[in-house]
């Protein structure tokens, strides 16, 4: 998959870069944390486990991280099902961060890496608990479909033709 830089601004005072394996303690940590905050469990032996190494989980997709002041505030990432649709995957953000349009960027800059790759069609699976983040999906023109359990605490499906 060929990355592109976003075309737009990232909100103030934050950086993006691909996530690399040596990432992983920040990473898991603010995965596990957010899920945690949603009454969530994690699973790092399960659907999790392509957090412990980010560089061969996303070899074929995109993994990025949020930064602030070097620290990683925020995660999401892209990953193809097939040559027409990937899928949105592991999109997290702190408390700190949220409410500033991060999460509207991450999915946009996801978005526009999808198209300059030539995918039709981007999915995401989501839990009802993360209300703002199917709040967002929704106003960018997200549809639900019908539920397909791929992720055991994923009760959503959304997609989106592009």
């Amino acid at each position: 998959m060929i990355i592109i830089p976003s075309s737009q601004v990232i909100p103030k005072e934050l950086t993006y870069r691909a996530g690399i394996n040596s990432d992983r303690e920040m990473v898991v940590d603010l995965v596990h944390t957010i899920l945690k905050e949603y009454g969530l469990v994690p699973e790092p032996d399960g659907v999790d486990s392509d957090l412990n190494a980010v560089e061969d989980s996303y070899r074929d997709g995109y993994f990025g991280v949020v930064e602030y002041a070097n620290k990683v505030v925020a995660t999401y990432g892209l990953m193809p099902l097939n040559n027409k649709v990937v899928e949105i995957r592991k999109m997290y953000a702190l408390p700190s961060v949220r409410g500033k349009g991060l999460g509207r960027w991450m999915v946009n800059h996801l978005l526009e890496i999808a198209k300059h790759n030539g995918y039709k069609q981007v999915e995401l699976e989501t839990a009802s608990p993360l209300v703002e983040a199917i709040g967002l999906y929704q106003k960018m023109g997200f549809i639900e479909k019908d539920f397909e359990n791929k992720t055991p605490r994923c009760n959503k499906s959304f997609y989106m033709n592009i």
